[in-house]
């Protein structure tokens, strides 16, 4: 899912489909995203004039910024300047992978650049070198020969990597690194057919075995070093590397170093193993060195090379430096023509599945397909059936039923498991994928086009997106590991960057500014933007995202020192190191790891390759997206605990629909919470779109994306919606395409059916206009295209300005227009999170509060709106509290209830069905909680499965939301995970022997037991969970050091145990306060209660007085902040929401007003905010702020910024 805004407004695109302009070239990817990609855009080549004249030449020892802060250009940067500089060929040789090689080969096919892999190797490392002034170890620089060494280095990386004890420590043995260059080694365990090395071995820098001997011990020792690698790896195979950076020693060194590649019949090979591309980057270098070694120039500056020559030069230039070592450039090209290969050519196949004796993978598939057509599809239409043998078609014909096969899989095994799953993105397109039951969107029944995601005109993968519940989704990832095998199958990378503020921070400290001065100018830093027109980028950054984050956003007055600036912005550029994706795994035939190395993930349990999903998409390898969605994980919370508080139920699939209620309260925008249609935006659109069905649902979503919302892209819908304005359509061939959209555009689906209805083009065709329009190349293509488009335009009589018009709209939607498929999908979770929040609100606070963090608002805001709807929230308890918040039955009065079942007893009935308790009892010292069995409250209506049709909306209507609800008879009660040091680890344990050995006796009796901490009790305390004990908060924390120190090693009772004081009753403050700090979360205050009072005498407005006070009025509101919208809208405009203790205010700030109030708008965590009140016929209510100020409400807040 990509959410980034478009350098484009949507409020340029509202013009363009109102025909008042001309649509400009956009920015989109073309891809398949629901609004905005974060995909690398592909790469273009800025104009470079290669030299007509030079000396052949090529660099074959060249570190890119994917060495990780050991080189100061990107891989394409080198392969620019090396283009410019007429080498005939370029080696990549990062540290101890192939990280950047898929950014280096996809420039140099653009380019007239052999392009060569490698890797220097790092050998004898300790520990991780980060932080290192001067890592420590030796270095191996290897040269893959062709495909066949790519695969066996690749082979070794990926071994070194895995048997390191941790990420960023590979463990190298000389002799299984040459078992692997001759094919003896191999990853998949099985003996290889011994031959020669397929490794060019160089000697390397002055950390490699051969300099280093000459350093330590003189021409002999380093004689021996080089007689070892010859040994090892073969006389073919060993080349004596040259290297002049103008050093005192360099000289000599060479000479002895060609005296003794000369004595054994060696070549010898000239090198700068460069580290930028070109001089002007070495003090850059220099700063991005003090940033690895978390140092100071001035402190580093005995480390640093004296020189600045560690760039790429020229042949002409080298073969001057080298005059004397007779073939030492010329032999670089030799080498580099045995080695140098197209990298696309390792591309893997998917792995083979097992299928039932007698079928191939494609007839299982169809078998698969039409045994699940009557379960699915019982009265099948010719014309379905034709979609679905078309479909099948395609996929046997691009060769992908393996692909479905897998996923299918995935979905069944998650299933059998209990998982709760669905898949989304254009995978909602495909009936077949409907039939497997890997989505649950009807394509045939919404007719949704097949090619948006399999084209048969389209080279390029399936992409299937599955969501898992986010709590049980490692379950997948790791049965996808134990079937495929941890060599067949790894997570994707994620590039890390660095973020603004740090970036500033490090490298001021890197040019050698005080602690202060960093830490004030990284608070200036509001965000960072693509570099303006003018600026340094260059186009081929923009172009292929390279660019990103070089450009500061701050206040006019900020004091940055440009060189921080400029420096913190090519360091934003740089990767920092590797994360892992959110969910993509990749699967091949061959082992994985010799197409690209893998190495061990920071999580437990998890091995990633070395690339980024872009480079694996380049390269072709397959992505399965196995991601984690916090409201599906949410919806089986409340699932479960609806069945286990009252007994009823429920599915995603058995939920009533079309509940008039449900649709109710979202035309109130009683929203918060509920999944994609909670945000600002949205609870401003809700009351004006007034969904009374689902689709409705599918459009809001759609319509509130960044882009849409900043720009107003919304109004011409809304305006249709509302009656305010005709539907009209281009064409009446359009009317059967946008009539559902009352004639706007929002789907890409229907930009593809557009070109189909009046452009006579095939859906194939479509699709690929979609795409072309969207990228940044195949300008041939767009143009054969687009003359099929006007062609059969004209047969429909559109032509000139008619035709030109309804192109323009096709060309804006191909950017911004949102996929019905992904709305679709994700319109089943926001009507199923709306029905769960109206009939048990109950369960769904306490839902959301076990799958945080997620979702658009804090823990302390949803507790606080489910207490509007009358839920109570209970503060956590010792004896009472789970792991995590659940649910729990009230305790009204024993007298005008039935009798109570004591938990872990059995019940039984009399002759008159009554319940009554059983014969045993606890002992009265350990009182076990009373627990009934209550029946659920509300309408019975609400839960039958055929719902009346759903009316028009009342908004003077009472809010009858109370007499829906069905969890009416319980509570919500805090987890002990939630308070603070507690942790899932320590609440499991104290759950455990609680429920194994009875309830705890005192604080002694808890630390002997489960081995708790002082700081631990002192948090519970705080949070009031002893209270059970009889333990005010104030005694827990004065007794919680002595009863820590009672530990199960010491014998029980044998320490003196102080009396507390007698303290004072806290205030509601004081309580306030201590919740706050304790679980972020107050059960029945608000900040704002406690400070209502001046505020009334001030005459500043509560969220409930705004909702009905005079418009256009200037007024003053207060609340604590929940959210920021930064960066500003397009125009200018940020958004804040402000909570006071009867609802939330949205606050709507000018870039004036922000400027003026810049740092109190941007750092405060309450304000007071004057500004003219004004409400639309909807009851959408803002306030349009013109002052800022600072409310100090002294407990801990923070907000939820968004961006």
């Amino acid at each position: 899912m990509g959410f980034n805004n478009p350098s484009v407004s949507w409020s340029e695109m509202e013009r363009l489909l109102s025909d008042r302009r001309r649509p400009k070239p956009s920015p989109g990817d073309g891809g398949d995203s629901p609004a905005w990609s974060h995909k690398r855009g592909p790469y273009v080549a800025p104009p470079i004039e290669r030299p007509a004249e030079t000396v052949p030449y090529a660099e074959l020892h060249a570190h890119s910024s994917f060495s990780f802060l050991d080189g100061a250009s990107s891989p394409e940067d080198l392969a620019e300047e090396a283009e410019r500089l007429g080498l005939h060929a370029l080696a990549i040789t990062d540290h101890d992978g192939f990280y950047g090689i898929v950014r280096f080969a996809e420039a140099a096919e653009q380019l007239s650049l052999q392009t060569v892999f490698g890797a220097e190797l790092s050998l004898e490392l300790p520990k991780p070198q980060s932080g290192e002034p001067d890592p420590v170890g030796a270095h191996l620089l290897v040269l893959a020969r062709g495909e066949e060494g790519y695969h066996r280095l690749a082979s070794a990386l990926t071994r070194a990597q895995l048997q390191g004890s941790e990420k960023g420590r590979p463990h190298y043995d000389l002799e299984q690194l040459a078992a692997f260059a001759r094919g003896d080694e191999r990853l998949d365990g099985l003996t290889g057919t011994r031959g020669r090395s397929e490794w060019a071995v160089l000697t390397g820098c002055r950390k490699g075995a051969v300099r280093r001997a000459l350093a330590d011990g003189g021409p002999d020792a380093a004689a021996a070093a080089l007689d070892e690698l010859i040994a090892l790896f073969g006389p073919d195979a060993v080349h004596v590397e040259l290297i002049d950076h103008g050093n005192p020693s360099d000289t000599r060194d060479n000479d002895i170093l060609a005296a003794l590649a000369a004595d054994r019949g060696l070549p010898l090979l000239a090198t700068n193993n460069v580290h930028y591309a070109a001089p002007e980057r070495a003090q850059l270098a220099a700063a991005v060195a003090a940033v690895r070694a978390n140092r100071g120039l001035d402190e580093l500056d005995g480390w640093l090379p004296a020189h600045a020559g560690a760039h790429l030069r020229s042949g002409a230039e080298m073969a001057e430096r080298f005059a004397r070592y007779p073939g030492a450039v010329t032999n670089s090209v030799t080498l580099a023509d045995e080695l140098a290969f197209p990298l696309r050519r390792a591309k893997p196949a998917l792995p083979k599945l097992p299928v039932p004796e007698g079928h191939t993978p494609m007839t299982w598939l169809r078998h698969l397909v039409w045994e699940a057509v009557p379960r699915k599809y019982p009265d099948l239409s010719p014309a379905n059936r034709d979609r679905i043998e078309r479909e099948l078609g395609v996929i046997e014909m691009k060769d992908f039923p393996g692909y479905f096969l897998i996923v299918h899989g995935i979905v069944q095994e998650a299933r059998r498991r209990g998982i709760m799953c669905q898949g989304r993105g254009s995978a909602a397109n495909s009936a077949i994928c409907y039939l497997l039951d890997i989505t649950a969107v009807d394509a045939i029944a919404y007719d949704l086009p097949f090619e948006r995601f399999l084209s048969s005109l389209r080279d390029e993968e399936p992409d299937i997106d599955v969501d898992f519940d986010s709590d049980r989704r490692e379950e997948i990832i790791q049965w996808v590991y134990a079937t495929y095998g941890r060599d067949r199958a790894a997570q994707v990378a994620n590039v890390i960057q660095y973020r603004p503020k740090n970036a500033v921070r490090d490298m001021a400290k890197a040019l050698g500014y005080s602690p202060g001065q960093q830490d004030a100018w990284s608070k200036q830093v509001e965000r960072w933007a693509h570099a303006p027109g003018g600026s340094p980028q260059r186009a081929s950054d923009a172009a292929s995202g390279r660019g990103e984050g070089s450009a500061l956003e701050s206040g006019p007055e900020h004091d940055i020192p440009a060189q921080v600036i400029a420096y913190a912005g090519e360091l934003m550029k740089a990767p920092r190191h590797l994360g892992i994706h959110s969910g993509g795994m990749v699967l091949t035939e061959r082992p994985v790891g010799e197409v690209v190395p893998i190495e061990h993930a920071r999580m437990e349990n998890r091995t990633v390759i070395q690339w980024d999903k872009d480079d694996a998409a380049w390269m072709g390898l397959v992505k399965f997206d196995l991601l984690g969605l916090g409201m599906l994980a949410a919806l089986q919370y409340c699932f479960d605990m609806i069945r286990e508080a009252t007994g009823e139920d429920w599915e995603l699939a058995t939920l009533p629909k079309e509940e008039a209620a449900v649709y109710d309260m979202l035309c109130r925008a009683d929203s918060i919470g509920v999944f994609q249609v909670e945000s600002r935006a949205q609870m401003g659109l809700l009351p004006r779109l007034q969904p009374r069905r689902f689709y409705d649902l599918v459009i809001e979503i759609a319509l509130i994306r960044p882009g849409p919302i900043q720009g107003g892209a919304v109004h011409p819908f809304v305006r249709r919606k509302l009656g305010d304005e005709k539907v009209t359509y281009p064409h009446p061939k359009l009317k059967p395409v946008l009539e559902r959209t009352l004639g706007v555009p929002v789907f890409q689906e229907q930009l593809m059916q557009m070109a189909v209805a009046i452009g006579d083009c095939t859906a194939e065709d479509a699709d690929l206009l979609r795409r072309a329009m969207g990228s940044k190349r195949g300008l041939e293509r767009i143009e054969s295209l687009r003359e099929k488009l006007y062609e059969g335009m004209a047969r429909n009589g559109l032509v000139g300005e008619d035709a030109d018009a309804i192109y323009a709209k096709i060309q804006a939607f191909a950017n911004f227009g949102f996929a019905e498929s992904h709305s679709l999908s994700f319109g089943l979770l926001v009507y199923a999170s709306s029905w769960i929040k109206l009939h048990y609100p109950a369960a769904f606070l306490a839902g959301l509060l076990r799958a945080q963090p997620m979702g658009f608002y804090s823990p302390a805001t949803l507790v606080s709106d489910a207490r509007r709807h009358g839920v109570e929230v209970r503060r956590p308890d010792l004896h009472a509290s789970g792991v995590w918040a659940g649910v729990e039955p009230l305790m009204p009065d024993p007298a005008s209830v039935p009798p109570l079942i004591r938990e872990g007893q059995d019940a039984r009935e009399d002759a008159a069905g009554n319940i009554e308790p059983p014969e045993r009892s606890q002992p009265p010292e350990t009182p076990c909680p009373l627990v009934r069995m209550p029946t659920p409250t509300g309408m019975d209506a609400c839960t039958h499965r055929t719902q009346p049709p759903v009316g028009p909306f009342d908004r003077d209507a009472p809010d009858e939301s109370a007499a829906h609800r069905r969890d009416g008879n319980f509570a919500v009660r805090l987890g002990l995970a939630g308070v603070k040091g507690v942790g899932q680890p320590t609440a499991v344990r104290i759950v455990a022997e609680r429920d194994a050995h009875g309830p705890f006796r005192d604080l002694r009796d808890l630390v002997r037991r489960t081995g708790v901490t002082e700081v631990q009790l002192e948090a519970l305390s705080t949070a009031g969970a002893f209270e059970s004990l009889g333990i005010s908060r104030r005694e827990g924390v004065w007794l919680a050091g002595a009863a820590a120190q009672d530990r199960a090693e010491y014998l029980p009772d044998s320490l003196v145990s102080v009396q507390p004081p007698l303290f004072t009753d806290p205030t509601s403050y004081d309580i306030l306060a201590a919740d706050l700090w304790a679980t972020g979360i107050s059960t029945d205050d608000h900040p704002l209660t406690h400070y209502r009072a001046p505020l009334d005498a001030r005459g500043v407005l509560t969220s409930r007085e705004i909702r009905s006070h005079e418009t256009g009025r200037r007024i003053e509101v207060a609340g604590l902040v929940t959210h920021r919208q930064r960066p500003a809208t397009a125009s200018g405009i940020t958004f804040l929401n402000l909570e006071d203790e009867h609802g939330v205010v949205n606050v709507i700030c000018s870039v004036g007003v922000w400027n003026r109030y810049r740092r109190v708008a941007r750092d405060a965590p309450a304000l007071i905010v004057r500004g003219m009140l004004e409400r639309s016929p909807e009851g959408v209510t803002n306030v349009l702020a013109d002052r800022f100020e600072d409310l100090r409400v002294g407990v801990q807040h923070r907000s939820r910024d968004f961006h």
